[in-house]
């Protein structure tokens, strides 16, 4: 139960996850308790925070108002420890930069080491452009002025009473530390949900073992959970035997969902070239979706990396058979945003004449927007008027087909202008810092306008944005959190899984979760073209010895 003058928090990983558990909430949930409802990725809640907060941070941390978010790459710290003419420690952002909590005086500078993170540190805060940051380091200021601001965590413990945790088993110290610092001592109710088995994040600094540090920090109960909602019965079984590669302790868990009956539960396919997997993977997709009995979201195909190498063949051949097919690394992040979510909404509403399920979708944006009381009818109605209008406006300016760039533009401002810069910013704080706010909103009308290219009229070209009728093509680690009908886990060779060797235990994980992503059924592939499989051996044993059976095809 969370009191009405309460709130509840979600913090997850995956930048999918926020708006899934939001969707979810809202339909087991009464309006009025959907509404007191707020997720956030944990790097966009640490963002949040720093962005409101950060000049109650001492000067000695506090980053300019608009500081610029970078992400770096592998040689960003080795060149870094070059200008200084340090040696090349391994793990130097993890152990040095934000290995651990800040103090207010700033970073002793007693070893090498730690005069090189001082450096790092001033540099990237003293910058003559303005401050860099990465999101381990918002993360860790964010949990400096938490514990050296004791109204701020106040104000946010009696905000939040219950609090989920989301993938907990990829956490890192940085998050671990800011969720500690808030709640730890607080009549906040946390629950911490996660899988040990599928930890993938630990070249990201995900910790070893999160949950008992969680049982141990906050006097946590374990409670495991044993029945699997999302696969059949074969699958849970197969993934039991997984499971046991990863964790020998592991138990078997009871699937409360059916099979059916759409042939083998999992396959290994070989192909001579990847243009016969490509051909053969048409006509295993297709059928299902001409009768109406699959749509083309309940596939996903999967691969280890470079999603676009493989891209290159598929579309194609797909495309000669009907089908469409995506590369999601190009869209999932911007479709995460929640300025975009929002957008989406508002262009479905003056997409239809009649829009139902958009029309309470967006006075329940409207409602948050302006901080209205949702049990207050007089100002109800009053904004029921006010989106009318705004439905009336959109059906006019959306009329004509296809729209010119301009239009596009001019859609998108006059959603944004009726919904508030000032309101956007207040609620979705991820905006309020330099120029990320105008970044989406050009991304978003970049690939709103590629989408009206290809497509018959507005429905049809906001579907083809959200990628409602392709199939989706992605990383594993894009996949977390989601699920599928039907996984085609393309390329399962040595090439793609380069790393095995030296890291079996990440590459089990790996394994384990893309895998897991299945509710009936999984396909892997094979092409000796692309590479051999001697090194990952041990995976192929692994699916024989589940009984998984392998079948050349051509």
């Amino acid at each position: 139960i969370v009191w009405s003058d309460q709130r509840s928090l979600a913090i997850s990983l995956n930048r999918d996850a926020p708006k899934n558990l939001m969707d979810r909430h809202g339909q087991m949930c009464e309006y009025e308790d959907a509404i007191r409802f707020d997720s956030f990725t944990f790097d966009a809640f640490a963002k949040g925070l720093l962005d409101r907060f950060y000049l109650a941070l001492a000067e000695t941390w506090r980053p300019s108002k608009d500081y610029e978010i970078f992400l770096p790459n592998f040689r960003t710290f080795p060149d870094f420890l070059d200008s200084l003419g340090q040696p090349q420690w391994n793990n130097f952002e993890r152990n040095a930069v934000v290995g651990r909590p800040l103090t207010d005086e700033g970073i002793d500078p007693d070893s090498p080491m730690a005069y090189a993170a001082s450096q790092w540190w001033e540099t990237s805060l003293r910058g003559s452009s303005g401050s860099r940051l990465t999101f381990p380091m918002i993360g860790r200021l964010a949990e400096l002025l938490i514990r050296t601001n004791p109204k701020i965590r106040e104000g946010l413990r009696s905000t939040y009473s219950h609090v989920f945790l989301d993938e907990f088993q990829d956490t890192t110290h940085v998050q671990y530390d800011l969720m500690k610092s808030i709640f730890l001592g607080s009549e906040s109710v946390l629950t911490a949900v996660g899988d040990n088995k599928q930890q993938i994040m630990r070249w990201a600094m995900a910790l070893d073992d999160p949950f008992s540090l969680f049982e141990n920090d906050f006097g946590a109960e374990r409670i495991r959970l044993a029945k699997n909602y999302r696969s059949s019965p074969e699958m849970v079984r197969i993934q039991h035997r997984i499971a046991l590669s990863v964790d020998t302790e592991a138990e078997p868990a009871e699937s409360n969902v059916e099979g059916d009956s759409f042939g083998d539960a999992c396959v290994i396919l070989e192909f001579p070239t990847p243009e016969d997997e490509a051909k053969y993977l048409a006509g295993l997709i297709e059928p299902s979706i001409s009768d109406g009995s699959l749509a083309p979201r309940d596939f996903a195909i999967l691969v280890r990396q470079r999603p676009a190498d493989y891209y290159e063949v598929l579309e194609p051949v797909l495309r000669s058979s009907g089908l469409a097919v995506r590369d999601e690394g190009e869209v999932q992040d911007i479709l995460a945003e929640r300025l975009v979510v929002t957008l989406i909404s508002f262009l479905r509403l003056g997409s239809l004449k009649r829009s139902g399920e958009h029309w309470a979708e967006c006075i329940q944006l409207m409602v948050a927007l302006r901080g209205s009381d949702p049990t207050d009818s007089s100002a109800g109605r009053l904004l029921q008027g006010e989106v009318a209008e705004l439905h009336s406006i959109l059906r006019k300016g959306m009329a004509a087909w296809p729209p010119s760039p301009e239009q596009v533009h001019c859609l998108v401002s006059l959603i944004l202008d009726f919904l508030g810069e000032d309101n956007i910013r207040l609620i979705y704080p991820e905006y309020n810092q330099g120029d990320w706010y105008a970044h989406v909103k050009d991304r978003v009308i970049s690939h709103l306008m590629k989408s009206c290219l290809n497509s018959i009229d507005w429905p049809s070209a906001l579907d083809e944005l959200e990628g409602k009728n392709s199939l989706p093509l992605m990383t594993i680690h894009k996949s977390k959190g989601l699920e599928y009908h039907t996984i085609v886990f393309l390329a399962l060779d040595d090439k793609a899984w380069w790393s095995f060797q030296r890291e079996p235990q990440d590459s089990r994980s790996t394994f384990f979760v893309a895998f897991s992503r299945a509710k009936q059924r999984v396909v892997f592939t094979y092409c000796p073209e692309r590479g051999g499989r001697s090194g990952i051996a041990s995976l192929y044993e692994l699916l024989h010895s589940a009984g998984v059976p392998t079948h050349v095809v051509g």
